[in-house]
């Protein structure tokens, strides 16, 4: 339990040290963004758990505004191409985007000690990706279409990263990796519109929003529909699209409005809380379905679920910080705990 806070009082001390940085190099107001960095971290060790889905990491860089590809070498044209024919609604307000994702996460069961398989709970799984995503924005909408390729089973190295993990911490050590699900070629698509039903009041004073979504993926991976709802309320409320879980579409979290501080390394400190529900309609998930082309374990999934978010962020030069906790309703039959577990993005604004 002392590791376990140990890695979140590191994870605070990193955000401090973060906002010291920016304070020391905050950029001129002429000078453009060159992109912007996300890390996503979510884990059940925050909410004092070690099962289910246990860990995910994913990495993103977004792209400077696409429509000044000119000035922005680090895009190349056939991408540039590609965002110009995809059919997103568009006015002159629009503004289009890039962005580019690593990511893995990990899934057991309850006991991690038991070596036989536990034919009533989930399978081990590992899976890990790359994604490119294509965001097209205005000011009260966001749409964008991901595709992701990555590989499930061992070869996402998921186990061994485990294993490492827990043997440095001195947490229990999962002895059943070897009845995890196999090695399976991972391909997605997914597309998520959101929509801005109330904008922040601009005023220093205490303030609100609304922000809804909705979208689909396609994939041997997890197929279904996603709808939600976020509120959030507080000081100096950012003018981006709200917080998101580690999905497709993660990298929507990064992105602001025209005008928003950030772009210049001088944003004032900023703060406020959120709560967002979100419900999904499941026709495939292959960490409870199993593989797809290979006999495998499986348990017999909910096709309907919903997440229940709250939390934090804090926004500070070139920095946001966000962390919540989520409650997610069974995801299989057989399941016995509602899953728990917490999640952190720390973003930052490039800027020349």
């Amino acid at each position: 339990m002392k590791a376990r806070n140990s890695l979140v009082v590191a994870l605070v001390a990193l955000f401090l040290w973060s906002g010291d940085v920016a304070a020391q190099v905050a950029a001129e107001e002429e000078k453009k963004p060159s992109g912007i960095f996300s890390l996503f971290v979510e884990n059940d060790v925050f909410a004092g758990l070690d099962s289910g889905y246990t860990n995910g990491v994913r990495f993103i860089w977004v792209s400077p505004r696409l429509d000044d590809a000119a000035k922005s070498p680090r895009v190349p044209r056939w991408l540039d191409a590609m965002s110009r024919r995809l059919p997103f609604p568009r006015s002159k307000e629009s503004r289009r985007f890039l962005s580019l994702s690593l990511g893995q996460s990990i899934y057991t069961p309850v006991d991690l000690e038991c070596r036989d398989l536990i034919i009533e709970d989930r399978p081990y799984a590992g899976f890990a990706y790359a994604g490119l995503g294509f965001h097209v924005m205005n000011e009260s909408t966001m749409d964008t279409l991901e595709i992701e390729a990555g590989i499930v089973g061992p070869h996402s190295f998921a186990g061994d990263i485990q294993k490492l993990w827990h043997k440095l911490f001195g947490w229990r050590y999962p002895n059943g990796w070897e009845h995890q699900l196999r090695d399976e070629p991972a391909l997605s698509i997914a597309y998520d519109r959101k929509w801005k039903v109330r904008r922040p009041a601009d005023t220093k004073a205490l303030t609100w929003d609304v922000i809804t979504h909705a979208g689909a993926a396609l994939s041997n991976v997890i197929t279904g529909a996603t709808s939600g709802i976020e509120l959030r309320a507080g000081w100096r409320i950012p003018k981006d699209f709200g917080t998101t879980l580690i999905q497709e579409g993660s990298a929507s979290a990064s992105l602001f409005e025209e005008g928003d501080r950030r772009a210049t390394g001088r944003d004032p400190l900023g703060f406020h809380v959120f709560i967002a529900l979100e419900g999904h309609a499941v026709l495939r998930n292959l960490f409870l379905d199993g593989n797809t082309f290979r006999d495998s374990h499986r348990v017999a999934k909910n096709p309907f679920t919903a997440d229940l978010m709250a939390g934090f962020a804090l926004h500070y030069q070139r920095f946001k910080f966000s962390f919540a906790y989520i409650v997610q309703t069974m995801q299989f039959n057989t399941q016995k705990n509602y899953p728990v577990y917490g999640t952190l993005n720390l973003s930052l604004v490039l800027i020349d």
